[in-house]
Formats: C-alpha cells, sequence, structure tokens
C-alpha cells in the first residue's frame, strides 16, 4: 500500500493533513536522501492512488499523483517556485523559510546539509476521496524558540525561570496557520499545572474556552494528567 506521511513538529501535530482534506495542499516535498530511503513499494508515479492516513494509523483520504519532479532548493524561485508554494498553501518566502526550519536539524543529523544544491523529490497531487468531515482545530505542537520569545511579549512577567523544580513543557497553539495561543504545563510527581495566554492580536477571535478544553485534553492524553490544576485562568472560569 502506498502512502504519505506529512511532517508535524511531533506525533499530534496534524495541521498538514488537516489542509491536504480540506483541499488548500496540493503539493508535497522531500529531500531526495530521505526519498531514496523510502522501500520501493512506498514511492509513486504519476496517475498512482496513495492512501493517507493520520499519525494515529486511520485511513482519512486518497490521493492521485499528477507530477513528479527532482529540484534544487535554492532553484524553488520564480515561477516554478511560485507554484510549488502555492501548491504548499503558502507564500515562496513563507515555503523557504517553514522548510529551513523543518529539515535543516533533521538533516544535519542524519549527516547532511541542507543548502542550494540539496535535491528535492516535489509530488503534485489531488484528491481522490475524503473519508471523515474535515473541521478546522486548534493544534497543540511544541514552541520553538523563535516562539518563547514571541510569547514574552505577550505576558506581563517572566515564564521561563527554569529554577522550578517542576518540569516545564512549552506549546504553541495554531489554528490553521496562525499562532493564535500559548499554553505552558508544569509538572512534578502529583500534579500538572497549566497556563495560557491568548496572542493579544487575536484577542475576541479565539475562543478562550475552546482552547482551555483543547489543552485540558491534551494534559491528560499526552502528558498524563491525573490532577491538572489551573493556573491564572479566571477568564476562563467565568465562561464555564
Amino acid at each position: 500500500m502506498k502512502r504519505i506521511d506529512f511532517w508535524g513538529r511531533d506525533e499530534h501535530d496534524e495541521r498538514l493533513l488537516e489542509e491536504v482534506l480540506r483541499g488548500l495542499k496540493t503539493v508535497t516535498c522531500t529531500p531526495k536522501v530521505w526519498y531514496d530511503q523510502l522501500p520501493e513499494e512506498e514511492k509513486s508515479d504519476v496517475g498512482e492512488l496513495v492512501h493517507i492516513f493520520t499519525k494515529k494509523n486511520e485511513h482519512k483520504a486518497n490521493l492521485e499523483i499528477t507530477d513528479i519532479y527532482k529540484i534544487p532548493f535554492g532553484e524553488i524561485k520564480g515561477e516554478i517556485g511560485e507554484n510549488i508554494a502555492k501548491g504548499e498553501n503558502s507564500t515562496l518566502e513563507e515555503f523557504i523559510q517553514d522548510h529551513i526550519f523543518s529539515w535543516r536539524d533533521a538533516l544535519h543529523n542524519d549527516g547532511y546539509e541542507l543548502n542550494e544544491d540539496t535535491i528535492i523529490v516535489v509530488e503534485h497531487f489531488k484528491v481522490i476521496d475524503v473519508f471523515d468531515d474535515v473541521k478546522i482545530d486548534l493544534h497543540i505542537v511544541p514552541a520553538t524558540e523563535t516562539e518563547k520569545n514571541e510569547i514574552t511579549s505577550w505576558t506581563d512577567f517572566h515564564l521561563f525561570d527554569e529554577r522550578d523544580h517542576a518540569e516545564q513543557k512549552y506549546f504553541s497553539v495554531f489554528r490553521e496557520k496562525s499562532f493564535v495561543a500559548f499554553v505552558r504545563y508544569r509538572q512534578d510527581d502529583l500534579n500538572t499545572y497549566m497556563y495560557y495566554r491568548l496572542n493579544p492580536h487575536l484577542k475576541g477571535k479565539v475562543s478562550e474556552k475552546d482552547l482551555m478544553i483543547k489543552a485540558e485534553s491534551y494534559a491528560k492524553e499526552t502528558l498524563d494528567a491525573n490532577n491538572l490544576i489551573h493556573e491564572w485562568h479566571a477568564t476562563y472560569s467565568l465562561q464555564k
């Protein structure tokens, strides 16, 4: 069975799959050094049907490959670059920055360098079957250092104090491509403490109650939070 797996920051990040199911993403790109390591039965040809699964191995859709070609990373520019970026539901600048972020360190860990000569396999596709209704959801994903720096401007106190004995985990919350909120979890042997803050630029455009429910579910399902304690959550308490 041929399949495509879409990148995510962790095993719960299904943002790219959501874009595919909504018809927004019609291109996927893979460094050739990784593509070459795929089993032959997982490599695609034009016209072939490919099965799409979630990271939990749930079959969500079928795609048909409409075009495949190779291109150096440095040549993803101009008209061809704009076409690839449009299929990735982004601008060309966003495409370049997003793929430097998602590929550079991972390639380095595998002993390769991402540079202008790195060969990329580009696959264009169209959705044939979708087996579930597509719901625009909030996605909680591990925060990057850049996002942590942005978050400090949202708060009036220092969140990143490592002197605390509890283990601290920082997450960014996205809705589609928008960075809408931040969640911090602190865990010790007994409790999980949760704090959130909305992006002030999106105040009133994102439901704080929906955010808290999502954050609670994530803590219980992913962090094994048996005793969950809210920190600084007066706004949410009034909405319950």
